[in-house]
C-alpha cells in the first residue's frame, strides 16, 4: 500500500479497535447496561463501508466518514451517566475530538491525522490505564487528583498538537508535544503508584498489564523521538516515530486489552451463568496463554528489526514486517473462534 498503511491504520484499523473496546467498557465503569445496540450496528456497518471504500480508492471519503465519527460521538455521549468521573471524562474528550475529525476531514492530512492520534487515541488510551491496571492487578487508584491533573495536560496537549500541525510551525510541535510527555509522565507516575502498593493477592504481573507496561516504555521512546525531531527540525525519523507508535505502542497495547476483553465477555455471557451448576473453564483456560507470551516477547525486536531494517536495507524491513505480520495473524486466528462463539452460542 506504499504510504497508505498509515491511513488505513490511523482512520480505520486503531478506531475500530478503539470503538468496540469502549462499547463494552465505557457503560460498564459507569455501571449502568449499554445504551443503543442498534446503533452499534450501525456503526459496524458504516465501519465496514468506509474501510472498504478506502481499500477500493486509497482515499478517506469525509462524507462517510463524518457519518462513523458521528455515531460513535453520540453511543459515547449517550452512554454518559457520570460525568463526574475524570476517567469517564478521558473518553468524552477523546470522542469529541475524533467527531472533530471527521468535520475537518478535507483540512491539512497531517493536522487531522494528529487530531485523531493525539486528540482520540490518546485521551482513550490513556482513560483505559486507569481501568484495565487496577483492574486486572487488583489494585486501586488512591489519589483522584493524578487523574485530573492528567486531564489537564491531556487536553492541552490534544488541543494545541493539532494547532501547531496546522499551523506548520515545527517548534510548536514540539513545545505542545512535551505536553503530551507531560500527561505520559503523570499516567507512568497513576501506575507506577498502583502497582508499588503490592497489595493485590496476585503473584507478579497480569500478561495483560505486562503489554500495557511494554506500550507505555514504548510511548515514551517513540513519542520523544517525534518532539526532539520537530524541535531540531530533523525530519530523518520520521518513520522510526509513526511506526514505532502504530506497530510498537498501539499495537502493544491492543493485544494487551483485547487479551482480556475478548476471553472475559465469553466468559461472561456463555459461563458466568453455569456457575455452581457445572464446572466451567476459568478465564485463564479459555484461550492459551502461551501465545500471548510468545507475542510479548517477540514485539520489541520485531519492531526493533523493521524500523532498523527501514533504514539500513528494504528487504530485511519486509522480514521483520512479515514475521510481526505472521505472529500477528496467529494471535488474530487464536481470536476467532471466541468471535463466534460469541456471536453464536449465547442467543
Amino acid at each position: 500500500m506504499d504510504k497508505n498503511y498509515i491511513d488505513l491504520l490511523v482512520f480505520f484499523a486503531f478506531p475500530g479497535l478503539i470503538s468496540g473496546t469502549l462499547f463494552q467498557l465505557y457503560p460498564t465503569i459507569q455501571g449502568y447496561p449499554v445504551r443503543g445496540e442498534k446503533l452499534i450496528h450501525l456503526h459496524i456497518l458504516l465501519w465496514l463501508v468506509n474501510t472498504l471504500y478506502f481499500l477500493y480508492k486509497y482515499e478517506v471519503n469525509p462524507h462517510m466518514y463524518l457519518l462513523l465519527t458521528t455515531a460513535h460521538t453520540t453511543l459515547i455521549i449517550m452512554n454518559t451517566r457520570k460525568i463526574k468521573d475524570p476517567i469517564v471524562l478521558f473518553f468524552l474528550m477523546g470522542s469529541v475530538f475524533y467527531l472533530i475529525a471527521g468535520l475537518l476531514l478535507k483540512q491539512n492530512p497531517i493536522f487531522v491525522k494528529h487530531l485523531i492520534t493525539v486528540g482520540f487515541f490518546m485521551p482513550v488510551v490513556i482513560g483505559s490505564y486507569y481501568v484495565f491496571v487496577p483492574m486486572l492487578q487488583i489494585e486501586a487508584l488512591e489519589s483522584k487528583s493524578i487523574v485530573w491533573i492528567n486531564i489537564f495536560f491531556q487536553f492541552l496537549s490534544s488541543l494545541l498538537v493539532p494547532i501547531a500541525w496546522y499551523l506548520s510551525n515545527y517548534m510548536y510541535v514540539s513545545y505542545a508535544g512535551l505536553l503530551q510527555l507531560l500527561s505520559l509522565g503523570v499516567l507512568s507516575y497513576g501506575v507506577y503508584s498502583m502497582l508499588s502498593q503490592r497489595k493485590s493477592p496476585l503473584k507478579g504481573l497480569d500478561i495483560s498489564v505486562q503489554f500495557l507496561i511494554l506500550g507505555l516504555f514504548m510511548c515514551w521512546f517513540f513519542l520523544l523521538t517525534g518532539v526532539l525531531m520537530a524541535g531540531s527540525l530533523n525530519l530523518g525519523f520520521v518513520k522510526l516515530h509513526s511506526d514505532g507508535m502504530l506497530y510498537g505502542f498501539l499495537t502493544a497495547i491492543s493485544v494487551g486489552a483485547s487479551y482480556h476483553i475478548m476471553p472475559f465477555l465469553l466468559w461472561w455471557r456463555l459461563y458466568a451463568p453455569k456457575m455452581g451448576k457445572e464446572k466451567i473453564p476459568t478465564l485463564k483456560e479459555i484461550m492459551d496463554i502461551k501465545i500471548v507470551k510468545r507475542l510479548l516477547l517477540s514485539l520489541p525486536p520485531l519492531i526493533t528489526g523493521l524500523i532498523f531494517g527501514d533504514v539500513v536495507n528494504p528487504y530485511l524491513e519486509k522480514v521483520f514486517s512479515l514475521l510481526l505480520f505472521l505472529l500477528l495473524s496467529l494471535y488474530t486466528i487464536k481470536m476467532v473462534p471466541l468471535t463466534y462463539d460469541l456471536l453464536t452460542k449465547n442467543k
